[in-house]
């Protein structure tokens, strides 16, 4: 503040000082026209000479007599030049254009002081707050955040050359007035002269501007010389930055290392989480070129919603690279996994990155957290317990919720699109808060009490119980779990509903055991064919094999050699340390370039196959993988149609870009898992919430819970009619009477006349209309089985 009141104390100095000189009363002298003496005050006149004895000297035609004006030093000198300096005392009577010209140069300057002096101040707070703790310095943070807004803003060059020209002829303006004298604004076009290199200017001799003329050559060579010597250095900057080889100078970001096909996404979901406080700031180091993942990044359309992106090119395991992007101070750290090496490959790139930052104990903070996408599951325990640190690292298996989803969605399709709707941060998330008033009660109780939330478990210390017994009572310090849109949306009611025993229809329901035995697979063999084959191969073949009975069998279409699959699937068996007891697996051999051949698909009979997977190839470009899958999901259309079994053709198809999902649409395929989609949900979720990755672990292991679509009439006895008016909260309530069920969706038809899922109903008390092709998502708890 005190700096910004002697800038307007020097502003207003600055500002009246011309138009004061102005307002002054002048006396003038008639001088003979002797031209001797006009001759000599011309001379003066056209000379740098500032004064004459006193005088300021002009010059005028030779038909005007000569007149001296001197400096304000008393009234004029007849009545007459009196009456007329008292007339002209207004404040802007005199003005001329150096005045008008010097006020708007006065006033362009302090208005960029004015603006900068709280810039400065402001980005030395977030130093103080976030980046201070780590030891940078200020002036390395300030060069830095200059450096980011110089090559981010189109404007930038311009503006830093008009606020160093000013500064140069304002500073030089002022400086000459008090050395020399005279008026500012008649200084700032003596030093704008002088800046241009053009010492000639007023000179009458021969010799003179002579003179003037070569050493305003030798002057523009010399200013060519040094133009030179910046340039290189300028570009040589330019060049670093461009390359990704300057530091980043942040606090609290996010710090990404490596880059994979989710990384776009999950910059997406990131943006998301940080949209509500104002964005944030993302940092990705990359072995790829700044400018090529940039490109890949950046393109499309992305959509940080406020959030800023800096990329930098490195190693994920160097120390200087990673204290290039200021690994130290960072708040979370996701570790992606190289998706081009295989999975025991790509873990142990990430485990030497993760002791990288171990030999540092980066990140700092107790709060900061490190996220590691893991892509085996026995070396889950070893990436926890490596860092030393309990509760740092979170690891994350997302291949295996991709491919436990693909499983389910086979028999309940569908299931991965609403799965994802609980991912991702738009619309309904998982929130945890503890709500005192609700200590003691039962958690049916509880479930009842959010009319704008879904209770779907209590986080009891670190303990995750995701659907406890109805029964459980909520002791201090639990959290309740809940799917709500935002975490000040919901707020418990006083009372738990129903308040009144008329508000539940009294109807015949099942059982917890017959609900079950609908669940049930039934005891016929299934046949599955799986086409391609890629990391996602264990975990499904893992999840089909507790689903199907015995006597099942499993058939592989690849390009992959039929020995390397066998290789492969013994070592899946050794680390299970049992064999596939259900599924007979079985292989076919197709050529790479012949893997969508009609005549090669053709000989498939793949219409007499119970389900039908096809998954991406992560040998190809995302872009690639999708074409091929379409193309083969088309072969095969065309020949079921022609086939005389009575089959539908629906498979579970592995998809990697977004726009893919409209085509299958199109082509009438609706049972797809967008498994890049899955992977940055899940990651950016567990970034932004390390809690949320029990949840998942709880919902994808199979042996708690499982979710599942349900018909309404599946909780009625065999002879009830189903009604045709229901509330949430009743289908939610006669759920619960039958066992450990909670219902978080249900499906709702647009003006169209199609069904799509809702998350967490808002209005749960009154009754819509119900029909038999509606559907409820549910949580159900298997040891009620």
């Amino acid at each position: 503040h005190g700096a910004r009141l002697l800038l307007a104390a020097i502003a207003v100095v600055a500002l009246c000082a011309p138009a004061v000189a102005a307002t002054h009363p002048r006396r003038s002298l008639n001088l003979r026209s002797d031209p001797a003496q006009r001759s000599l005050l011309a001379t003066f006149a056209d000379s740098s000479l500032p004064t004459f004895d006193g005088f300021a000297a002009v010059s005028l035609p030779a038909t005007e007599p000569i007149r001296v004006f001197d400096a304000p030093k008393g009234a004029a000198t007849t009545p007459k030049d009196e009456a007329k300096a008292k007339s002209s005392g207004g404040f802007f009577s005199g003005w001329n254009a150096h005045h008008v010209g010097g006020t708007l140069v006065f006033i362009s300057f302090f208005a960029f002081l004015l603006v900068l002096i709280p810039t400065v101040q402001r980005e030395k707070a977030v130093y103080e707050e976030a980046v201070k703790p780590s030891g940078e310095t200020l002036g390395a943070f300030l060069n830095y955040r200059f450096m980011d807004w110089f090559t981010s803003n189109v404007y930038a060059p311009s503006i830093v050359l008009v606020f160093l020209t000013l500064t140069l002829i304002v500073c030089g303006a002022v400086l000459y007035s008090f050395l020399v004298g005279g008026s500012p604004s008649k200084a700032l076009w003596r030093i704008f002269v002088w800046s241009t290199a053009s010492p000639a200017e007023g000179e009458t001799s021969g010799g003179g501007r002579f003179l003037g003329t070569i050493v305003t050559v030798c002057g523009l060579i010399i200013l060519s010389l040094l133009l030179g010597i910046v340039s290189e250095v300028f570009s040589s900057k330019m060049n670093e930055i461009k390359t990704g080889a300057t530091r980043v100078v942040e606090g609290d970001h996010v710090l990404i290392l490596g880059y994979t096909d989710c990384t776009r996404l999950l910059l997406e979901e990131l943006g998301k989480a940080r949209a509500s406080e104002g964005g944030g700031v993302f940092v990705i180091l990359a072995k790829e070129p700044k400018d090529e993942v940039e490109a890949a990044v950046g393109g499309d359309g992305l959509n940080l919603r406020g959030s800023r992106l800096i990329v930098r090119s490195g190693s994920q395991c160097s120390m200087r690279d990673l204290k290039k992007v200021c690994a130290g101070s960072a708040k979370q750290i996701v570790i992606l996994a190289d998706t081009t090496a295989g999975p025991e490959e790509a873990d142990a790139r990430s485990l030497r990155t993760l002791v990288a930052l171990k030999t540092r104990n980066w990140p700092l903070s107790a709060e900061s957290r490190i996220v590691v996408q893991c892509c085996s599951e026995p070396n889950r325990t070893l990436f926890k317990e490596l860092y030393g640190e309990a509760g740092k690292v979170e690891v994350v298996i997302v291949g295996d919720i991709v491919a436990k989803l693909m499983a389910q969605s086979a028999f309940q399709p569908r299931l991965a699109r609403v799965f994802g709707m609980m991912l991702g941060f738009e619309g309904d998330e998982f929130y945890m808060k503890e709500w005192p008033e609700l200590t003691g009660r039962t958690f049916r109780e509880v479930a009842f009490m959010f009319q704008e939330a879904v209770v779907i478990g209590v986080m009891s210390g670190e303990k995750c119980l995701v659907n406890p017994d109805w029964e459980y009572r909520i002791k201090d310090g639990d959290e309740i779990i809940v799917l709500a849109e935002d975490d000040g949306s919901y707020f418990p009611n006083d009372k738990p509903w129903p308040s009144k025993d008329d508000e539940v229809p009294k109807t015949p329901l099942t059982t917890a055991r017959e609900l079950a035995e609908q669940s049930m697979r039934g005891d016929n063999a299934q046949k599955v064919l799986v086409l391609g084959w890629n990391s996602k191969v264990a975990p499904l073949m893992a999840a089909l094999e507790s689903m199907v009975p015995k006597g099942s069998s499993l058939t592989f279409y690849s390009h992959r050699e039929v020995e390397d699959r066998e290789e492969e699937i013994g070592k899946l068996e050794a680390e299970k340390g049992q064999e596939y007891e259900n599924l007979t697996i079985n292989h076919k051999l197709v050529e790479d370039e012949k893997f969508t051949s009609r005549l090669a698909l053709d000989g498939l009979n793949h219409t007499q196959y119970d389900t039908i997977f096809v998954l991406a190839e992560e040998e190809k470009s995302k872009s690639e993988a999708d074409e091929r899958t379409m193309a083969a999901l088309i072969q095969m259309k065309w020949i079921a149609a022609g086939s005389q079994e009575a089959r539908t053709f629906q498979p579970v198809i592995e998809t990697c870009e977004d726009a893919t999902a409209e085509h299958l649409e199109c082509c009438g395929f609706t049972n797809y898992v967008h498994s890049n989609s899955l992977v940055s949900m899940a990651l950016a979720a567990v970034t932004e919430d390390p809690s949320v990755n029990m949840i998942y672990a709880n919902f994808m292991s199979g042996l708690e819970n499982t979710f599942e679509f349900r018909r309404y009439s599946d909780f009625l006895k065999g002879e009830v009619r189903l009604p045709t008016k229901i509330s949430f909260w009743q289908a939610a309530y006669h759920a619960s009477i039958i066992g450990q069920v909670i219902v978080v969706a249900w499906t709702e038809a647009d003006k169209d006349g199609q069904l799509h899922f809702v998350m967490n109903p808002k209005d749960k008390l009154t009754p819509r209309l119900w029909t038999a092709d509606d559907r409820l998502v549910v949580i159900r708890r298997l040891r009620d089985v």
